[in-house]
């Protein structure tokens, strides 16, 4: 079957975040509908940092920039540039950011202080300019999300999460892309569901959680399912479909299913898997 359809769907609404959450919920549940897949809906609601206003002035030129703080504020120097993929200290009354990835501007994360995000090539700018006056005004926005439940919810022995979200462009890599590899692994092959959980994930990339910015939707099941995420035997999670080559790693779960009960399971449970894969090359798990 081709899902692609979903796919297509998913990438028209993106960036998938705030009150475009719900609406990807529908997508995807009318979907599964469809295809006559029950499903249950746990529904939740978040906080979003809605960017209202920015602006970023480097000797009297004006820069392109995007917000990427909880919080309203001023910026008033080059003082605190870093990377979005260094270590940034948290003690810092402002910054402003860059991606070394890529030249375009993209927000990796967001702080509790005032931040602006630009593209690499404007660093030099920064770095040389004898002026700055960067502001930024957000507004804290609440908005209803949930994660949908497909499968086994009382004794699955295989539970496998993907997020919907996405705070960056039309989502696709990161993770629309997964989505459709869920799907597409139920429309294979039904049976599946019999002994397997599927968690369609909402609110992944950004809460005003005051445990973890990310992973919000995450931690909404765990509140609800911890006992047979303890009981499984295998847990998977889809993540930056497309990135990379595919691969099975252990590494880095902190970052992609951000659990208040990871270490315990990871302890109690072998078998953890972070699974990168081209886009749209669809795949088996087997022995599920």
């Amino acid at each position: 079957m081709n899902n692609l359809k979903l796919l297509k769907q998913l990438l028209l609404i993106g960036p998938r975040c705030a009150d475009k959450e719900i609406v990807a919920v529908k997508i995807i549940a009318d979907y599964l509908e469809s295809l006559k897949i029950t499903y249950k809906l746990q529904t939740f609601n978040s906080f979003f940092p809605l960017c209202e206003n920015k602006r970023l002035i480097v000797d009297h030129e004006e820069i392109s920039c995007l917000g990427s703080s909880l919080v309203s504020g001023t910026i008033p120097n080059n003082q605190f540039l870093f990377s979005h993929l260094g270590s940034i200290p948290d003690n810092l009354p402002y910054n402003l950011a860059y991606s070394p990835l890529t030249d375009e501007i993209s927000v990796v994360d967001h702080f509790e202080v005032p931040s602006l995000t630009i593209s690499r090539n404007d660093i030099l700018k920064i770095l040389m300019a004898k002026e700055i006056k960067g502001e930024i005004k957000v507004r804290k926005q609440k908005f209803d999300s949930a994660n949908i439940l497909v499968g086994n919810l009382t004794k699955p022995k295989n539970i496998i999460f993907a997020h919907f979200d996405s705070i960056i462009g039309q989502g696709a890599s990161d993770n629309a892309a997964a989505i459709l590899v869920l799907v597409n692994l139920i429309t294979q092959n039904v049976n599946i569901l019999t002994n397997s959980l599927f968690v369609f994930c909402g609110n992944e990339e950004m809460s005003y959680d005051s445990y973890k910015k990310s992973g919000y939707g995450f931690r909404v099941f765990e509140s609800i399912y911890s006992q047979i995420l303890k009981s499984c035997q295998k847990v998977y999670v889809l993540d930056g479909l497309g990135i990379t080559e595919p691969a099975f790693s252990q590494k880095g779960l902190d970052w992609v299913l951000q659990l208040k009960m990871l270490s315990q399971i990871e302890q109690k449970i072998s078998g953890f898997r972070v699974i990168k894969i081209k886009l749209c090359n669809f795949f088996t798990l087997k022995k599920m």
